[in-house]
C-alpha cells in the first residue's frame, strides 16, 4: 500500500549520551522492498521499474543522540521511491555523479547535465524520487532545531528549506559538488574505521561537520523556482494519485482512460505528466507498479495464497505471460518468490 503521509513519523533511534556518539552500519539487499527498510528510521516504499535482479547497498552513520544521519545509497535498477524521513528532520540529497541518466525529484526532471545538485525536503512533507539504473546518492538528515543552532553558531545563512520551501533543488558548482561528496565520504570513513572515538578523530569529525553545514548552507535558489515548483507539484500529484488507484487490487481492470476520468485529465495531459515526472508512459509505469504489488504480496503470503490468486488480484490472468514479465522484471519466477517467502516465515 502507498505510504500514509498522515501517520505519525518515526522517531530516530536513541544513541548513548555524550559528545559525538556514533553508530555505523552497512547493509546490502537483493530485493527492492527489503532495501527500502535499510535506511534507519525512515518510512519508505520503493517500486522497481527496470528489469533484472535488484542490487542495493546502504552505508549509514548516526551522530549525536542523534542530531545527524549521513548515508550513501546505491540502487542497481530504476526505482520509484516515496520517502518520509524521521520526525523533526530536514533531508538533503546529493547525487554522487556516477550516473549519467536523468533523475526525477518530486515531479521535476533533473537533467543529466544538471546532476551536480543538492535536493532538500522537510520530513513532514516527504519527497518522491524516480532514479535511473546504477544510481548513487548521499543523504544528510539533520534535526531541524539543531541545524538552526549550528547555522547560527557558524554565522551561516540558513538553507532555503529552512525558510518555508517545501522541497528544493539547486544546481551547485562542480567544485562544491566534489567537496560535498568528499566531505560525506570522509565522515562515513571515520564511522567505518571507528577512529572518531580517538582524540584526533573527534577533532576531524567536528571539522568535517562544520564544513558539511557550510557547504549545504551555500546552496542558492534559482530564479523562478517557486513557479516551476508549483507546476511540478501538480504533475507529481496526478501521477501519485494514479499510482494509488492502480496499486489497489480491486482496481486491476482500470485502464488509462478510466484513470483520466477519475483524475479529470485528458489522455494527452496524463501522458505528458507521466513523461515529465517518471520518464515513462502511464501504461509502462503502472504495469511496473502492479508487478511490484504482486511481489510484495508474494513475499508476505497468506496461508491460502497461490501465484495465480495474487496475479489475478492485479489483473494478470495469463499466467505464462505474467511469469515471463515477472521474471524479466525481478530476475526470478513468482513461484520462486513465494517458495522463498514460505521458507523464511
Amino acid at each position: 500500500m502507498p505510504i500514509d503521509a498522515s501517520a505519525p513519523l518515526p522517531n530516530p533511534p536513541a544513541l548513548p549520551a555524550g559528545g559525538h556518539r556514533l553508530r555505523y552500519a552497512e547493509r546490502v539487499s537483493c530485493d527492492v522492498d527489503e532495501h527500502a527498510t535499510h535506511i534507519s528510521a525512515w518510512r519508505q516504499e520503493y517500486d522497481q521499474l527496470s528489469c533484472g535482479r535488484f542490487e542495493g547497498a546502504v552505508r549509514e552513520l548516526w551522530i549525536d543522540g542523534p542530531r545527524l544521519q549521513i548515508f550513501h545509497e546505491h540502487t542497481g535498477q530504476q526505482t520509484s521511491q516515496q520517502c518520509l524521513p524521521w520526525r523533526g528532520s530536514i533531508w538533503f540529497g546529493v547525487p554522487d555523479g556516477h550516473s549519467h541518466e536523468p533523475l526525477h525529484f518530486s515531479g521535476r526532471l533533473q537533467r543529466a547535465d544538471r546532476m551536480r545538485l543538492v535536493m532538500s525536503a522537510r520530513a513532514n512533507d516527504g519527497f518522491v524520487l524516480r532514479t535511473p539504473r546504477n544510481f548513487g546518492i548521499y543523504g544528510v538528515v539533520v534535526d531541524e532545531e539543531w541545524l538552526g543552532t549550528q547555522i547560527q553558531r557558524l554565522g551561516l545563512r540558513p538553507p532555503l528549506i529552512g525558510q518555508g520551501a517545501l522541497v528544493h533543488a539547486a544546481a551547485v558548482a562542480p567544485h562544491v559538488h566534489v567537496a560535498l561528496c568528499q566531505t560525506i565520504e570522509s565522515l562515513l570513513g571515520l564511522g567505518a574505521s571507528g577512529e572518531a572515538e580517538q582524540s584526533w578523530g573527534r577533532a576531524a569529525l567536528q571539522t568535517l561537520l562544520d564544513q558539511l553545514l557550510g557547504l549545504l548552507a551555500g546552496t542558492t535558489q534559482a530564479d523562478g523556482f517557486i513557479a516551476q515548483l508549483q507546476a511540478s507539484q501538480r504533475r507529481l500529484a496526478a501521477v501519485m494519485a494514479a499510482r494509488s488507484l492502480v496499486v489497489h487490487p480491486l482496481n486491476h481492470a482500470m485502464s488509462v482512460d478510466d484513470l483520466c476520468l477519475q483524475l479529470h485529465l485528458t489522455p494527452r495531459t496524463l501522458r505528458n505528466h507521466f513523461r515529465s515526472v517518471v520518464g515513462e508512459s502511464p501504461v509502462e509505469f503502472l504495469r511496473a507498479v502492479r508487478l511490484n504489488a504482486c511481489r510484495r504480496k508474494l513475499r508476505l503470503p497468506q496461508a491460502a495464497s497461490t501465484v495465480q490468486d495474487v496475479a489475478a488480484q492485479w489483473g494478470f490472468f495469463h499466467m505464462g505471460r505474467f511469469s515471463q514479465e515477472y521474471k524479466a522484471m525481478f530476475g526470478e519466477l513468482p513461484s520462486e518468490t513465494l517458495r522463498q517467502a514460505r521458507l523464511t516465515h
